[in-house]
């Protein structure tokens, strides 16, 4: 296009390429930073580079940093003397559960091989194991999985 045709009042129309990030893209992007994903498994999963990922973000103000879910109804204490009655060679945590003002607190028993496979998980999550077990209770009771869990 010349300079005489831009004078003229004419628009230029330029071809751009289509984004990666879509709505639908950012989306997810959200949707897997708040499972905890890392940068380079989400940028891995949509198909883009780190740092195109980064700068991305950036623009939006959407934050890559990792982050601790916080949760008020639902909290997992150390055990209690309620721990001390369980059977010896396994670990108890305590849920207690506060709604309308009432706590009700539930032991719940684990095997040496259980708290194993949490202490990993949950070091491989760079959590402590009780934020990971209170992510679980609170998956488990949004998505109604009760009966699946206690039948397993």
């Amino acid at each position: 296009m010349s300079y005489a045709e831009l004078q003229e009042g004419t628009t230029p129309r330029f071809r751009r390429r289509p984004s990666k990030f879509t709505p639908e893209c950012i989306q997810q992007i959200r949707d897997l930073l708040a499972r905890g994903a890392s940068r380079e498994e989400i940028s891995a999963q949509i198909g883009v580079t780190v740092g195109s990922l980064q700068v991305t973000c950036s623009r939006l103000g959407i934050s890559l940093r990792t982050r601790r879910p916080r949760t008020g109804s639902v909290q997992l204490k150390k055990p209690t003397p309620v721990a001390k009655t369980a059977a010896a060679g396994t670990a108890a945590f305590t849920i207690s559960v506060r709604y309308n003002g009432k706590e009700q607190n539930t032991p719940l028993p684990l095997t040496p091989t259980m708290a194993r496979h949490l202490a990993l998980e949950a070091s491989v999550r760079n959590q402590r194991i009780s934020e990971l077990a209170t992510d679980l209770l609170q998956s488990v009771t949004e998505k109604g999985l009760f009966d699946e869990v206690l039948k397993g």
